[in-house]
């Protein structure tokens, strides 16, 4: 029986190992206490699966799917939310998003900014409730390369890379045959993913991080800033800071990291970080960088 399972579990997860350990890592994120969840966003080519891979957590835990990412709809979603149980808004194609005219886009830019970072949305439209405070709430997307090339830039003078991991990959000539031969068999591949589902109760955690797993994310964490197009600095505690065009931004690849580590920690039971943590957010730079996907 469980050598059945296993093959069941191994046809599924063809070429998407990778993906799913980080994106349920981010998931965790919003379920760390006194941290704030990193957003991402998945960038490949059209056909790869991407809005697949974020819809099979649909129904998870913290999750809500919309495809109404307008300020106004953003903000009715936060201010019905009272009990802030939504941690992740998943939305299955940024695409549509940015399809929008430019003044409502910047506008929604904006807002989303100030969703992920400090849990508000602000309407000035002569309405009685302008503002909307809620927790900050992540974002987990998927746009296609092409798209991404053309806009990557501009979000980062606008500071919205600050919080949003772009996640660039493709499948590879191998991890292709394979699907296609699980095809012809007839069993599950990345094509028919079934909804990856964490229910039930996740505490709000605190995961510890010693100095030595702190000082050995800061040690790379400037590679994260150049990978989606920031300059590395030092703040004078010596973290990692960025700046872009000369202009200081509020962003630190050492924070984000670090919250990536002790969630990734959280994810496996774990109430403290150890190399396993800093080696996974090794791995997580590796698919930050737009000129060399990760080929899977």
């Amino acid at each position: 029986m469980t050598s059945t399972i296993d093959q069941q579990i191994k046809e599924q997860m063809i070429g998407l190992e990778q993906l799913t350990e980080l994106l349920e890592t981010v998931l965790f994120t919003g379920h760390l206490i006194n941290c704030i969840p990193i957003s991402c966003m998945l960038i490949a080519p059209s056909g790869a699966g991407k809005s697949k891979l974020v819809m099979q957590y649909k129904e998870s835990l913290g999750c809500h799917v919309t495809t109404d990412i307008t300020s106004m709809g953003m903000q009715t979603l936060l201010a019905d939310d009272k009990e802030e149980k939504i941690k992740f808004v998943i939305v299955p194609d940024f695409n549509i998003v940015l399809s929008h005219r430019a003044a409502t886009l910047q506008l929604t830019i904006g807002n989303l900014l100030s969703m992920t970072s400090e849990g508000t949305i602000r309407i000035d439209d002569g309405r009685g409730i302008k503002e909307v405070k809620h927790g900050p709430i992540g974002v987990m997307s998927a746009m296609t390369r092409d798209m991404y090339g053309a806009i990557g830039k501009r979000w980062i003078a606008l500071g919205f890379s600050r919080r949003f991991l772009p996640i660039n990959y493709d499948y590879g000539v191998h991890t292709t045959m394979l699907i296609q031969r699980s095809i012809a068999r007839g069993e599950t591949t990345a094509l028919q993913l079934e909804d990856n589902v964490f229910q039930g109760k996740i505490t709000p955690s605190v995961v510890e991080m010693s100095n030595e797993i702190s000082n050995a994310i800061l040690e790379f964490s400037g590679s994260l800033a150049e990978n989606i197009g920031w300059i590395p600095g030092k703040n004078r505690d010596g973290t990692v800071k960025a700046v872009y065009v000369g202009k200081q931004m509020e962003f630190s690849p050492h924070l984000v990291l670090r919250t990536l580590a002790r969630a990734h920690a959280l994810r496996a039971g774990r109430f403290e970080t150890n190399m396993a943590d800093v080696d996974f957010c090794m791995k997580v730079i590796e698919f930050t960088r737009f000129d060399r996907p990760v080929i899977l």
